[in-house]
């Protein structure tokens, strides 16, 4: 199999089935009808009372004031229970003392490994363990019409499914709603504006013809086994299977009138491969008392307030920003996140892409 690589990062358009999520609990405000399988982000101006429900970008141009609190009005929960008052004051008094219950550091990640091409009917496929929690993602890519309002785009959707074997909470409705959330999740965090400014995923990479022909890719991730931080997984073995990814070469056969799709020949040898250089990586930063920790497991989440999840790319640019927890989140203190986060992202990016080579090198074999 050929492979050439030209630039890429995709986004997703979510047009090919329902998104499912985990248990939804509306904090500040009602949204008046239980739909929201969206999360929506309220910056209230505590002078005015106004609020502003766009969702919330890491873009300079649309971050929130200094004046400016910002709230979850929904958000997911994978709860641990039966947990002592002794055993949560064993963890949070351990993040305290910058000393976890599993012998790590506030900003420190439990082992990770990756294996790529582990689906043979998909395009690119990667498997991510990250300590206990293990996902799978893959990506196929499917011939399609751009839409009419970005006619220089390809089409890329996200789907997560959560096992019923990876936790018991998944069975039914529990893990149709986490799903949901992880999805939308990875979204904000990929894909930035309605546009796509900021976004970690060029779609201009996927056009065929211009109007007319584009690549629809779908990415779909699969949560095998769950020991917290799932969405950081996800974004990992996107990542990893993006890079594993292969998208035959289409070589325009005839010119077509305006109306008429263009006749395309597809090659079953030649393939262009994605440059997921500029793709970025997903660290979640979880508040638990005062501090706040990267890569928590289920217990440790069981116990957090709020958090923060960014999206940076290997060029310190953060593509996107979401939030979960019920607890409002100052602005001084999300920059504060932001910059932490950003430096977090390097480890993790050379750790994963060592991983990928590593992958790489054992499939060649």
């Amino acid at each position: 199999m050929t492979r050439n690589h030209v630039g890429s990062t995709i986004h997703p358009t979510n047009s090919r089935g329902t998104l499912h999520s985990n248990k939804y609990r509306l904090t500040i405000a009602s949204i008046g009808e239980k739909r929201a399988h969206r999360p929506v982000f309220f910056c209230r101006d505590p002078h005015t009372g106004s609020a502003n429900t766009e969702g919330l970008v890491a873009d300079k141009a649309r971050a929130a004031p200094p004046s400016l609190d910002l709230v979850l009005c929904g958000s997911p929960e994978v709860g641990m229970k039966g947990l002592s008052v002794g055993e949560k004051l064993f963890i949070q008094g351990g993040i305290a003392q910058d000393l976890r219950t599993d012998g790590r550091r506030r900003l420190n990640y439990r082992p990770i490994s990756v294996e790529t091409d582990v689906i043979s009917q998909a395009n690119g496929s990667a498997r991510v363990r990250m300590g206990g929690t293990e996902v799978i993602a893959t990506v196929k890519a499917e011939l399609g019409r751009p839409n009419a309002m970005q006619p220089d785009k390809g089409k890329v959707s996200i789907f997560v499914d959560c096992s019923p074997t990876a936790e018991p909470t998944f069975e039914g409705r529990g893990g149709e709603e986490l799903a949901t959330e992880l999805s939308v999740a990875l979204e904000r965090c990929l894909l930035g504006g309605k546009s796509g400014a900021g976004a970690g995923i060029d779609l201009s990479s996927l056009i065929v013809v211009e109007g007319k022909l584009c690549w629809d890719l779908y990415i779909e991730g699969l949560v095998v086994s769950s020991d917290g931080n799932l969405l950081d997984a996800l974004g990992a073995a996107i990542k990893a299977a993006l890079s594993n990814t292969g998208i035959p070469k289409v070589n325009v056969s005839a010119e077509a009138s305006a109306n008429e799709q263009p006749e395309v020949d597809v090659s079953d040898e030649e393939f262009l491969q994605f440059d997921t250089s500029g793709v970025p990586v997903i660290v979640t930063l979880t508040k638990v008392g005062r501090h706040y920790i990267v890569d928590a497991t289920l217990e440790e989440e069981s116990q957090m307030s709020s958090a923060i999840s960014i999206s940076v790319n290997r060029h310190g640019h953060v593509c996107g920003l979401t939030k979960r927890g019920g607890a409002g989140v100052d602005p001084s203190v999300i920059l504060d996140m932001i910059s932490v986060g950003k430096h977090v992202s390097e480890q993790l990016l050379n750790k994963l892409d060592s991983e990928i080579a590593a992958a790489e090198a054992d499939e060649e074999e």
